[in-house]
């Protein structure tokens, strides 16, 4: 089944005619993520467009006998043809302004995603003294958004290896908003069904219009902005960041970062 739609998703199936069928995206795109599959397809993209449709040619039709022109009149009417054909040329490739993400139309923010990034990278020991603190100093409000989410299909996630590999096509998925967002996902329990959990930081108040149209897996967790003023809200945020476990009585199967 993977390989009868492997075709269809590289070559002609974009993402407003397959998100129509999100049951379908997520086996296949879950299928072609397992190592043994991926070795063998490498990695997929899904077609961004529709190939061009080959037009018929009509038929060569008789040319004309035309009265030869003056030389020197040919000439000129030549030179000012190709002169035209330059200048049209020139038109239609002037490249044309790239729109701005609408993120990048915001107030500046105080937080610097990167300088936090490179904190939570470095910070080998004294996770919650150097890190945590690191990150309630960085943070701004106004600029930045945390958000919960919650798989909504834990009941499927019976298979340790098929469960982590489900959130690490995610994260790839996720790659469009790396300058945008930083992520925490964890896989919790001892035994299966495994529960699925995670945190973001997202730039803004809410979570990105163009994220929710492009990463299909948005609609498959339920998510939940992050109340600060709770202060068990926000424990919740420093466990999640630092990997915390046992995490809510249960141990981690695997924890993943996106930054």
């Amino acid at each position: 089944m993977t390989c009868n739609l492997y075709l269809g998703f590289s070559q002609i199936m974009t993402k407003s005619f397959t998100s129509e069928f999100p049951h379908v995206e997520r086996y296949f795109w879950t299928l072609v993520n397992q190592p043994k599959i991926k070795k063998i397809l490498g990695e997929v993209k899904q077609a961004v467009s529709l190939p061009p449709v080959p037009s018929k040619k009509p038929a060569a039709q008789p040319k004309e006998t035309k009265p030869k022109a003056e030389p020197k009149k040919e000439a000129k009417k030549e030179v000012e043809k190709q002169a035209a054909k330059a200048e049209a040329a020139e038109e239609e490739e002037a490249p044309k302004p790239k729109p701005k993400n609408p993120l990048d139309l915001l107030p500046p923010s105080k937080m610097v995603l990167d300088d936090w990034k490179r904190l939570y990278s470095n910070t080998k020991t004294n996770f919650r003294e150097v890190a945590i603190k690191g990150f309630w100093d960085m943070y701004d409000p106004e600029g930045y958004s945390l958000w919960f989410c919650d798989y909504k299909y834990n009941e499927e996630n019976t298979v340790s290896f098929v469960t982590m590999n489900k959130v690490g096509g995610f994260l790839q998925r996720m790659d469009l908003a790396r300058k945008y967002a930083f992520g925490k996902m964890l896989v919790i329990g001892a035994n299966p069904p495994f529960k699925v959990k995670g945190l973001w930081l997202f730039r803004g108040q809410e979570i990105p219009q163009f994220v929710i149209d492009e990463c299909y897996d948005m609609e498959l967790y339920e998510w939940k902005k992050v109340d600060l003023s709770d202060a068990a809200q926000k424990e919740r945020v420093n466990q999640m960041i630092e990997d915390c476990e046992p995490f809510e009585g249960e141990p981690l199967l695997d924890a993943k970062c996106f930054k």
